[in-house]
């Protein structure tokens, strides 16, 4: 009946364990940032594939232009790149 209980107590302990690591935020390096804190400015993101996003940005006179960046790395769906 101990052992029972004892791995009642293991077994609720690692579900909770499991539940508090996948809940976590995912964190990349600290020189990083991800692409949209980087270009507030901009007004869309385009997510292209092969880790490049087109930022998408207008100019004082209201003309739209763009630049694509490489990221250096992607973490749940977000391109981070270099502050």
């Amino acid at each position: 009946m101990f052992k029972n209980k004892l791995k009642k107590v293991a077994g609720a302990v690692a579900v909770a364990g499991a539940l508090l690591v996948s809940g976590l935020p995912a964190s990349a390096a600290p020189d990083l940032t991800p692409i949209r804190d980087k270009y507030p400015d901009a007004y869309q993101f385009q997510w292209n594939g092969n880790n490049t996003v087109t930022v998408f940005f207008r100019d004082s006179q209201g003309k739209s232009y763009h630049e694509t960046y490489t990221c250096v790395t992607v973490i749940q769906g977000t391109c981070y790149v270099y502050k």
